[in-house]
């Protein structure tokens, strides 16, 4: 089935398939498909009036989003542009924490198979009623129409503890598998891989439209509001559109094969040594977020800045004396903070994150150790588990608390490499304080009090239940 329209778009839809996401890019640039807004608030504003031009002239139109949180913001925007041109109906239910009226777009996400309703479906609501709490769908998709009721309503996602009922004029790449629509307003982010982006760049039967705010450029210190690299300046888009996501799982698939042959105490030291290197990377990612934001903080202020500045030399000749300089000293101050600012996101670089990825697999390579471990002492625990714990109990109550006391202390082992037969937590050395093994230690006390509590509950139940029965 050919889904689009123009040869721009099924050229553009197959460059991103087959990894060339900058040539698809450079495509779409060329169609004067993409739009390049200076922060995320003014990209939202961008897709929001272009979408709505759309809609308003009869497309089925949709705008497509990563994240939740963002579809949630274009949701609720699109709706009250709606509302306020009068293209609701006055009564409203409300469905989670969202209102819907008669007009207003959605996705179903709740199965309701006797209905013949199932999770992503879009409709248009024809009717409601708030008072007897139903809701009359008609399809969007496929000609069809439904009425839903407060059982449905009620419902939420068991996967998500989504709502029955969302607003639909923005969707997620996730929930626009499937669908197809006559324009799609993609929000593109370097949060997307090539998948992802290809899902939402062949949504549309006609054009595409890209949005996307640039990437902080620490090297342009000067402020220069009709730079073009503020228009233009999107690579790390294009570089998101070309990771693999299944190339990225063959590889974590591959290093996780790796690491469950290596012996346990190579996997606990290798673990050891990477660590550093991932708690570095973490830091340094921490910071070069705080110093991006930052600067474009400081960009933002300039700009208004500028701005007054240039409307103070405006001015009437007396005005202009009186405000001009005062325009001209926060400016100054401003751009001075600005060259701090650009000197403190190259002090901190953005880094990768390879470390904290293979440390991640490595963590679930050791939990996976562990849970064999706690298996292994539940069916024959070993001398140093029932010296702390006592042997597993038969209550059920008591044996939780038991499994929890093991858990503790097989990890401990498994991480810091005892291998002790007698002490649980290892022979401590009293050369130098281990603040791992008091916490372990601490966590296993928890647990033995559990234990304790648990038992006195159960023998204060049977002498109790043996009164009633007169025993």
């Amino acid at each position: 089935m050919i889904r689009h329209e123009f040869e721009a778009e099924r050229e553009a839809a197959r460059l991103i398939r087959e990894g060339e996401g900058a040539q698809a890019l450079d495509l779409y640039r060329a169609e004067e498909r993409v739009v390049i807004a200076p922060d995320a608030e003014a990209r939202r504003e961008a897709m929001l009036a272009e979408w709505h031009e759309s809609f308003a002239a009869g497309e089925d139109a949709v705008m497509v989003a990563k994240q939740n949180i963002e579809v949630e913001r274009l949701n609720a925007m699109a709706r009250q542009l709606r509302q306020e041109a009068g293209q609701l109906g006055e009564r409203e239910i409300e469905v989670g924490e969202a209102r819907f009226a008669a007009g207003d777009q959605v996705i179903t996400r709740v199965n309701d198979r006797g209905a013949d309703i199932y999770n992503r479906e879009r409709w248009q609501i024809a009717e409601v009623d708030p008072d007897e709490r139903w809701v009359v769908l008609e399809g969007i998709d496929q000609a069809r129409t439904v009425e839903v009721d407060a059982d449905y309503l009620a419902q939420t996602n068991p996967h998500s503890d989504a709502p029955a009922l969302q607003h639909a004029y923005a969707v997620t790449t996730y929930s626009a598998q499937g669908t197809t629509v006559d324009r799609a307003f993609v929000a593109a982010d370097p949060s997307m891989d090539k998948q992802e982006l290809y899902v939402a760049a062949s949504r549309s039967r006609g054009e595409t439209r890209i949005y996307a705010v640039p990437e902080i450029q620490v090297e342009r210190d000067e402020f220069a509001p009709e730079d073009p690299y503020r228009r233009q300046g999107i690579p790390h888009i294009a570089e998101a559109s070309q990771r693999d996501r299944a190339q990225r799982a063959a590889h974590d698939e591959a290093l996780r094969s790796e690491l469950r042959r290596l012996p346990n105490d190579e996997l606990v030291a290798r673990h050891s040594r990477l660590m550093d290197t991932a708690s570095a990377e973490q830091r340094g990612a921490e910071r070069h977020t705080w110093a991006s934001d930052h600067l474009q903080e400081v960009r933002t202020k300039l700009e208004h800045a500028v701005a007054g500045r240039e409307e103070a030399e405006g001015l009437p000749r007396r005005e202009r004396a009186e405000r001009l300089p005062l325009a001209q000293t926060m400016e100054g101050a401003i751009r001075e903070h600005l060259t701090s600012a650009v000197a403190e996101t190259r002090e901190y670089p953005s880094v990768g994150h390879e470390a904290r990825a293979e440390a991640s697999i490595m963590a679930q390579v050791l939990d996976e150790r562990r849970q064999l471990a706690v298996t292994a002492a539940k069916l024959s625990p070993p001398d140093y588990i029932t010296g702390e714990l006592g042997e597993r109990p038969s209550d059920p109550g008591l044996r939780e608390a038991w499994d929890k006391g093991v858990s503790v202390i097989e990890g401990f082992r498994l991480e810091h490499g005892v291998k002790d037969p007698d002490h649980a937590l290892g022979h401590e050395s009293g050369q130098e304080h281990d603040w791992s093994r008091d916490e372990a230690r601490q966590r296993l006390q928890e647990r033995q009090v559990e234990l304790q509590r648990t038992q006195e509950r159960g023998v204060d139940h049977d002498i109790g239940h043996s009164m009633e029965i007169g025993l």
